[in-house]
C-alpha cells in the first residue's frame, strides 16, 4: 500500500520535485495548503473517512478506492489515522503544486514526520500523497 502511495505521489509532483522547482509559499498559500491538511486530520479525528478522502486529490482518488485508502491510512500511517495534532513547517509551492512537512502527534503519545505533497484544483489544494519522513518515534515515558 505505501508503494502505491509514494508510485503516485511521485507522479503527481513530477518536476516539482526537483531542487529548486518550488519556492516558500507566500502566508495566504500555506494558509490554505495547512487549512487542507488540518481538514483532512480532523476528519480522521472524527472517524469520518469519506470526508478525509474528499481531501485527495482527484488522480489519487481515481487510482485508489476509499476502502483501500482507509486500510493504507490506518495500517500504514497510525498518528494520522490516530492524530489528535500536527505541528507544521515550511511550505514550498509553485502555484500548483506543494510541498510541507507536518509532525503528526497521535493520541498515545507517538509522533512521525511526514512529507505531504499536495496539488491545486478548481483553486483548492488536494492532497496527492504522504511519505513517512522518518520511522515512528515511540511514546516518551
Amino acid at each position: 500500500m505505501c508503494a502505491l502511495v509514494i508510485a503516485m505521489a511521485a507522479a503527481a509532483m513530477g518536476r516539482a520535485a526537483e531542487p529548486g522547482a518550488m519556492r516558500a509559499s507566500k502566508p495566504a498559500a500555506k494558509t490554505e495548503i495547512v487549512a487542507t491538511i488540518e481538514g483532512q486530520l480532523a476528519a480522521f479525528r472524527g472517524s469520518e473517512i469519506e470526508r478525509a478522502y474528499a481531501y485527495a486529490s482527484s488522480r489519487f482518488q481515481m487510482q485508489t478506492p476509499v476502502r483501500r485508502f482507509a486500510q493504507s491510512v490506518r495500517l500504514g500511517y497510525p498518528e494520522i489515522w490516530t492524530n489528535e495534532r500536527a505541528e507544521f513547517g515550511l511550505a514550498r509551492d509553485d502555484g500548483r503544486r506543494a510541498t510541507l512537512t507536518a509532525r503528526v502527534f497521535a493520541k498515545d503519545g507517538s509522533s512521525a514526520a511526514y512529507d505531504y505533497m499536495l496539488v491545486r484544483e478548481d483553486d483548492f489544494w488536494r492532497i496527492a500523497g504522504v511519505l513517512r519522513h522518518e520511522r515512528k518515534e515511540e511514546k516518551r515515558m
